[in-house]
């Protein structure tokens, strides 16, 4: 194994043999543990360990809320100033160094599915047994890997590029073409390798299929079009491969379903079509969601303070819902009134706080009745593409491509009817690229995708400077320091964690 990761065994990994819970279908943890070393897996029974474990490995990462450390950079979400929050902060100002905290989970995190997604693919000739579930579970891993990667080069910029599971070799940081080109190597092997639906599943997405691998392809396209390779040629790729996924969703599962905010209750995670990847947490497993509930609730509601909205995003995003008739998609991303922690039966507005910020209810939970939201742990999804991104990157990549077809209209009304828009939008509207681009704004609101909207359209410096800069959770230092809206690496990217870089003093190019 490289040295590069030094969280993992030098030649062998312990993973879990696993078993479907009833409570969801992610795997839990059994007590029976096997070590598998790649040369010797040769059962579909060892491979299924490897591929579940690679799954609980994702999960205990992306449970915690700074796997999406980059997400805190959009315009959308911001933290706390406590000390206890300065990680989440220097993401949020784009001023994060190699020692800041917090920015180590999704590195690690990552390789540790790299690691995982590797065994199961170097093994695949040693495997004997059905060979159309040894194809499922390969192809299963190489989505895997390539979801990896799109996280890593989200967060970290050019990253090294690790494909064997055994090696020794100084990887040096890979240029980002090289980078992308293998995620969609990886993805395109998971779109040839899995079955268009994946048998025995309670919640759609929750393992994926062939219409996930083309829907995270459609995205990769899309973010290729984009800052830094700017490759517009990828953005008709984008919108063919979100088609694919439009024109068969009656075969995958997929649709919109009528309330977007049941999604993030814990009662309506089970009811729905719309998550196209998902992770279901599960309290009893010992896999909770720890990124929902009171972190998004400020002390007088027995919260943490750890995600809300952005003060000049929530203003904005009222506006447009007044002038659209999307109040109902406005309402179902922020709380309105809260019970203060005296229990008061009288609602409080949150600029009412301490701590002024609009209240998230993607982070709080969509139900304030239930027990997730009133706790620090929960049985949340946690979504890593709902089928209405895949709509809005059709209507998006079908505009930047030069397209203007109704199909690419049609996409998009589909998303602004469910969250209430009073008319539909035509050509004589605008730009269809611009107006896909700023319904992704509102409708992915919270859900850590904005940040890498900002970062490809290069724009992040532009959203940073219309912060709302008379919050009193804005210090003195961060408004008159404010960063310029010129771009690049820095101000994109999250620096390698510091003790990765003394154990691999050569990424530090």
């Amino acid at each position: 194994m490289n040295k590069l990761y030094s969280r993992l065994s030098a030649v062998m990994l312990l993973f879990s043999a696993l078993a479907v819970t009833s409570c969801s279908d992610l795997l839990e943890e059994s007590a029976d543990e096997v070590l598998l070393n790649p040369e010797t897996l040769n059962t579909v029974d060892a491979l299924e360990a490897v591929v579940s474990g690679t799954y609980t490995k994702l999960l205990n990462s992306a449970r915690w809320s700074d796997f999406l450390i980059m997400g805190y950079g959009g315009d959308d979400i911001t933290t706390h100033s406590a000390i206890n929050k300065i990680g989440f902060r220097e993401a949020d100002w784009r001023r994060q160094t190699t020692l800041s905290q917090r920015i180590a989970r999704t590195y690690t995190g990552c390789y540790d599915v790299v690691t995982g997604s590797n065994i199961a693919i170097n093994a695949r000739e040693n495997i004997e047994g059905d060979q159309e579930t040894i194809d499922r579970l390969i192809g299963e891993a190489h989505f895997l890997r390539g979801f990896a990667y799109m996280y890593l080069t989200m967060t970290y910029g050019r990253v090294p590029i690790q494909l064997e599971s055994n090696s020794n070799a100084e990887i040096p940081r890979a240029e980002f073409i090289d980078v992308y080109t293998q995620i969609e190597s990886d993805f395109l092997q998971a779109e040839s390798l899995l079955p268009d639906v994946y048998p025995n599943l309670t919640v759609i997405g929750s393992r994926p299929s062939t219409a996930t691998a083309k829907a995270f392809l459609a995205r990769l396209y899309l973010y290729w079009g984009g800052f830094p390779l700017n490759d517009q040629s990828k953005y008709a790729l984008a919108a063919a491969k979100a088609k694919e996924v439009i024109d068969n969703e009656a075969l995958y599962g997929y649709g919109l379903v009528e309330n977007v905010g049941a999604l993030f209750t814990e009662a309506g995670r089970f009811n729905q079509n719309e998550g196209v990847f998902t992770l279901v947490s599960c309290v009893t497993c010992g896999l909770a969601n720890r990124t929902m509930g009171r972190l998004g609730m400020p002390p007088e509601a027995r919260g943490w303070s750890e995600t809300f909205g952005e003060i000049a995003f929530f203003e904005d995003m009222q506006a447009d819902a007044a002038l659209n008739g999307t109040e109902k998609r406005f309402n179902d991303t922020f709380v309105l009134e809260v019970i203060p922690r005296n229990e008061n039966p009288v609602g409080a507005e949150w600029k009412s706080f301490s701590d002024p910020h609009p209240i998230l209810r993607k982070v709080t939970g969509g139900d304030l009745t239930e027990p997730g939201t009133n706790n620090t742990v929960g049985e949340f999804n946690r979504y890593f593409m709902r089928y209405a991104e895949v709509l809005l990157t059709y209507a998006e990549a079908t505009g930047r491509s030069g397209g203007n077809d109704a199909m690419a209209w049609t996409a998009l009304n589909r998303v602004r009817n469910r969250a209430g828009a009073t008319a539909e939008l035509t050509s004589g509207d605008g730009s269809l690229a611009d107006l896909a681009f700023l319904e992704r704004k509102w409708e992915l609101a919270g859900e850590s995708l904005r940040m890498t909207d900002l970062v490809r359209t290069q724009t992040l410096g532009d959203a940073l400077l219309r912060r709302n800069q008379g919050s009193q959770m804005e210090t003195a230092d961060e408004v008159n320091n404010i960063i310029p809206a010129t771009g690049g690496e820095n101000l994109y990217f999250s620096p390698i964690p510091q003790a990765q870089l003394d154990i691999a003093p050569w990424l530090n190019d």
